[in-house]
């Protein structure tokens, strides 16, 4: 505050005034009436600075007192602790309510962790009981082929002795006939 007066102040120091002229509180009869009247501007153009610095300051001062009621009704603790224990009490609460949040999220976080591992442990189970039944099948799958396989070498030898025994009994049967007797 004192560097934004200190400038326009400086006219009534010492040292604003020339190197041969005396500083007027000295009762020194020598000095001209310009002399006297210059200070006198001087003095009169400070005081005017001031007083509308002085003013504009309190314009900004019941401003700022408008705004702060205005706050005030929309902040209740604001009239009643001062600011110091708005900040540490809203800071308070606001750390509050954040450990709470913090802590409930932290609680669904291990309750969807542990439900997600439930639900992991159960498709692990899943696959692994698909895996088995698909091992079971694939066996029984063989073993089909493989019964498959002796039904029809059976059939096939079956058919060989049927050709050699009826051979002459049923001339109608020859080669053409056998791969149809063997899809059926």
């Amino acid at each position: 505050m004192d560097s934004m007066f200190e400038d326009d102040i400086s006219i009534l120091t010492q040292e604003a005034l020339g190197p041969d002229e005396d500083w007027l509180d000295s009762p020194n009869t020598d000095l001209s009436g310009e002399m006297c009247s210059a200070s006198h501007f001087a003095l009169i153009t400070a005081y005017d600075d001031i007083k509308n610095r002085l003013t504009g300051l309190e314009r900004e001062n019941s401003t700022l007192k408008r705004r702060l009621k205005m706050y005030e009704v929309k902040y209740p603790l604001i009239g009643e602790f001062g600011e110091e224990h708005i900040f540490s009490l809203y800071e308070a609460k606001e750390t509050s309510l954040l450990k709470s949040e913090k802590a409930s999220l932290q609680q669904q976080l291990n309750q969807f962790q542990h439900e997600r591992e439930e639900q992991l442990e159960e498709m692990i189970q899943a696959y692994e009981k698909l895996c088995v039944e698909k091992a079971d099948l694939e066996t029984e799958l063989g073993e089909m082929r493989a019964l498959v396989e002796t039904h029809l070498s059976r059939i096939r030898s079956l058919e060989q002795q049927l050709r050699q025994r009826d051979g002459g009994a049923f001339p109608g049967l020859g080669a053409q006939d056998v791969p149809f007797i063997a899809l059926h």
